[in-house]
């Protein structure tokens, strides 16, 4: 089936499955010998039929048969490959619903920060890294907390310090601002009389003498000034590639939305179409055209046309708009319905503007296309399912499936709307700790309505889980399924269950919508769960072993638990052994 995938559209390939699930009885498929088999395990399917089995069958990159040991003789030839599981647990291969490959893979040997750090931490950390990489020009590194310098943020000439002979360019934690150093602003040529590309939105934060200070923020402020300086390059890209890539197999990643390349563009997607053709790509890659201005929105239509002709495979396949309704709490830049607590009064504004956001959303919805919006403050969450709505008034027929992602918060007369609407709500639970920067910059009543995951399901409305990578609060654990699936049912710091819980404690999510939240529903909001997402027969085989049975565990434990094998496509891209 998977070869065909190449020829056919999405839809086509579902109504194939279809079509043959009808034509071939379970016993013409139970014929087919197995190349490998593995048994004596703990498997969850996700089939609600038979939710769990101890012995699964592939053939090639297909599953055969899923049961028990006795069924699966008629599949054993001298051929087959036997392995007994030992009682291990079997999940269909982890899908990360929110992830930046492309934007992570120039940073691998980048300055690995972290949010916590101090001013005084971030620039002895920078200036230890640009002594270990003396040839890396510019400098680079990602995961500093703005909020950390104060109000005026960080500046070049803190910079300056850590890295004084060259130009340097540090990312946030969120990727929604950057920090530079005086040489780097004199080589773009950014000064006093530079425009901001969106002003009070996309914009250079000045000292009162209207003299940029060295912080960026949001894409268009900063996506041009990495463009000059090369942060980005076809060495940078492919140094990193196998490396990263590995990680993600090592983590049981198996497919992925690729949520947009901010950085990299025509090189990072040349690196994509080459690993695609090499055979290195060893996850399913669902990519997007990434869109944070007006400017873009306006092209996305010819400009996405053009992808998804250049990139559609059964490895790498760009077709989904997404676009950013809104920044960060931390960067100030979250759209909320109501102004922040700190500054006071300050009201940030959709990253694009709300009449623009809405006629590209109808339009997508027009032309069946899927569309994942950043959507971050109650603002920007309002504006989405608005969006949504009118799409659906529009083109009621409309195949398009609509993602929110982030939904940090959500104010409690929006959240029935995500099941009314048929929306996917997406987040990061590694970020499910208690927000004192949520609470100083907005205040209490709106910490109250982080992440309301279980009340938008209950609501009816699917929800999945990814890392957001390089987003990430706690570095690589942030990419670890296994912390997401914990921090989603506790609310807490992994492994820590006396820390003070996320609000509301009420919020939680149980271990089984967690692994929906990275399998069947994953796969839903991929357009592909008719592939992959649970272990029946006639799906791809992609899988993962793990060390322990999560639902044998206490829940602060889960991140504990190991993968030991990965296989995509029915081959084996990671082993422990």
């Amino acid at each position: 089936m998977a070869s065909l995938s190449f020829l056919v559209t999405r839809w086509q390939r579902c109504l194939l499955v279809l079509v043959l699930g009808l034509l071939l009885p379970a016993a013409a498929l139970a014929a087919q010998p197995a190349d490998q088999l593995l048994h004596n395990g703990r498997i969850y399917t996700l089939n609600p039929d038979q939710p769990w089995a101890d012995t699964i069958a592939m053939a090639g990159d297909t599953i055969v048969y899923v049961g028990d040991y006795a069924g699966a003789r008629p599949h054993l030839v001298d051929a087959t490959r036997q392995t007994d599981l030992d009682g291990k647990f079997v999940l269909p291969g982890f899908i990360d619903t929110h992830m930046h490959i492309g934007e992570t893979i120039p940073y691998v040997f980048a300055a690995a920060l972290g949010p916590g750090m101090s001013p005084e931490q971030l620039v002895a950390a920078i200036a230890e890294h640009a002594a270990a990489y003396p040839e890396q020009n510019p400098v680079i590194g990602t995961g500093f907390l703005g909020a950390a310098f104060g109000d005026l943020g960080p500046t070049a000439a803190e910079l300056d310090r850590a890295v004084p002979d060259r130009p340097a360019m540090i990312f946030d934690e969120g990727f929604h601002s950057a920090w530079i150093n005086s040489k780097a602003m004199e080589m773009v040529g950014l000064t006093a009389d530079s425009p901001d590309p969106v002003p009070g939105v996309h914009y250079y934060k000045r000292y009162p003498d209207g003299t940029p200070t060295g912080w960026l923020i949001e894409g268009a402020a900063f996506a041009w000034v990495s463009e000059k300086l090369g942060v980005t390059t076809a060495a940078s890209l492919e140094a990193g590639a196998d490396q990263f890539l590995g990680t993600l197999s090592a983590l049981g990643i198996t497919a992925a939305f690729e949520a947009g390349m901010i950085e990299g563009g025509e090189e990072t997607l040349a690196l994509f179409d080459r690993l695609v053709a090499e055979g290195r790509l060893p996850l399913r890659v669902v990519g997007s055209l990434y869109v944070n201005t007006a400017a873009k929105l306006a092209s996305a239509p010819t400009d996405l046309a053009r992808l998804q002709q250049r990139f559609h495979s059964e490895f790498f396949d760009l077709r989904t708009l997404k676009i950013s309704l809104d920044g960060t709490v931390e960067a100030q830049t979250a759209f909320m319905l109501e102004p922040y607590r700190k500054p006071e009064g300050h009201l940030a504004q959709p990253l694009v503007p709300a009449a623009d956001a809405k006629a590209a959303i109808a339009r997508a919805a027009g032309d069946n296309i899927d569309v994942h919006l950043h959507a971050l403050g109650d603002g920007a969450v309002r504006l989405g399912l608005d969006a949504v709505e009118a799409a659906r008034l529009a083109h009621p027929e409309t195949r398009s499936r609509f993602t929110l992602c982030h939904v940090q918060i959500v104010n409690p007369a929006d959240v029935p709307r995500f099941g009314a609407l048929d929306v996917v709500a997406q987040s990061t639970p590694t970020w499910f700790v208690y927000d004192d920067i949520a609470q100083e910059f907005l205040g209490e009543e709106r910490l109250q309505q982080h992440y309301p995951l279980r009340s938008i399901a209950a609501g009816g409305a699917r929800i999945t889980l990814g890392s957001d990578y390089p987003a990430s609060w706690i570095g690589l654990d942030g990419l670890n399924p296994l912390f997401n699936i914990e921090m989603g049912m506790t609310r807490r710091p992994a492994g820590d269950p006396d820390f003070k819980p996320q609000p509301l404690a009420s919020e939680i999510i149980t271990l089984e919508q967690a692994i929906r939240g990275y399998t069947l529903d994953a796969a839903w909001q991929l357009g592909l769960e008719d592939q992959i997402g649970s272990l029946q027969v006639g799906k791809q085989a992609d899988l993962v072993v793990l060390s322990d049975n999560l639902f044998e565990m206490a829940p602060h434990a889960i991140h504990t638990a190991r993968v030991l094998t990965t296989i995509v496509d029915g081959k084996t891209v990671y082993s422990a052994e």
